[in-house]
């Protein structure tokens, strides 16, 4: 079958796509084993860290800060639940929302990881100065938000 010829523009969006792709891959394999070691899944290390962070939350609130889905975190919370690592309770100011925190538990495994994960977020960043991490996070909030500079 015949591919299509694409012009550059496309042909710079292809490559673009695949060398993220491949980077997210790769910053992943280095920072992540710690967490996968202890048990962890990185969705289950996002919702302990945001809560060892930021206090406690709810669900629907948990789904938005961790970019997650419904089901999945259905899934994610119950097997923290089960292992003793957050907890839940009812809110003091809405009786009808129930919040989710982290135990002692969970801290205290959050604590043991956080070490490893620090450094191995400095041995994968620390090849781009300063100012090139402050460029590269500015352009991946645009290309998160999905919109130009125009549109915004």
């Amino acid at each position: 079958m015949p591919m299509k010829n694409y012009n550059e523009k496309e042909m710079r969006n292809l490559k673009l796509l695949v060398t993220l792709s491949r980077c997210n891959s790769s910053i992943n394999s280095r920072i992540y084993p710690k967490i996968k070691e202890e048990g962890l899944t990185e969705t289950q290390f996002s919702v302990l860290n945001l809560l060892y962070h930021k206090g406690k939350f709810n669900i629907k609130e948990i789904i938005e800060k961790t970019f997650s889905s419904g089901g999945t975190m259905t899934v994610v919370v119950n097997n923290l639940l089960k292992e003793g690592y957050i907890k839940k309770e009812r809110s003091k100011i809405d009786k009808r929302q129930i919040l989710i925190s982290i135990t002692s538990k969970g801290l205290d495994l959050l604590d043991y990881i956080l070490g490893t994960h620090v450094e191995n977020l400095k041995n994968t960043f620390d090849i781009l100065t300063d100012t090139e991490k402050f460029i590269l996070t500015e352009l991946l909030k645009k290309l998160g938000k999905g919109k130009t500079d125009e549109e915004n």
